[in-house]
């Protein structure tokens, strides 16, 4: 009897594994597609902002990697890209490349950190970055892009 619950042990604990692995891979799934911006409340705004009319912020997220563009009237005016991580609602995104006006070049090889929460097809991501050595606060909210 002593082995039997010995054995019972481990295979609940194993299952625990992998039903904490399914859950972490689960959410990260969840994230992946391609996201538009649909208003902001960053730096010392109080209330939440959208776009001028014919701009937007879309994203792009899979298999550890993503870009984000803004664009206006048919023209990128901003991109950036890189890697990314993400376990239960921390995510952490490293830059690889910037360009356009407005994107700091300072980005390239930073590393910034956002706690993020989807729910069904909506996302919020709220964090810090560094913009030339001050912090900037990023509170935003995105849907996902439908086909």
């Amino acid at each position: 009897m002593n082995r039997a619950c010995r054995m019972a042990g481990i295979h609940l604990m194993a299952f625990s594994v992998l039903a904490l692995t399914a859950l972490a891979e689960d959410n990260t799934k969840s994230i992946e597609g391609a996201w538009r911006q649909v208003e902001q409340k960053n730096g010392d705004a109080k209330e939440y902002q959208r776009f001028p009319a014919g701009t937007e912020m879309t994203t792009c997220i899979v298999g550890g990697r993503f870009i984000w563009t803004v664009d206006r009237g048919g023209k990128v005016l901003g991109v950036a890209g890189g890697r990314y991580q993400m376990k239960n609602d921390k995510w952490s995104e490293t830059i690889d490349y910037v360009s356009g006006p407005g994107v700091p070049t300072s980005f390239v090889g930073s590393t910034f950190d956002f706690t993020v929460k989807v729910t069904g097809d909506t996302c919020t991501k709220v964090g810090t970055v560094q913009v030339n050595g001050q912090a900037y606060k990023i509170d935003e909210k995105w849907e996902r892009c439908k086909p």
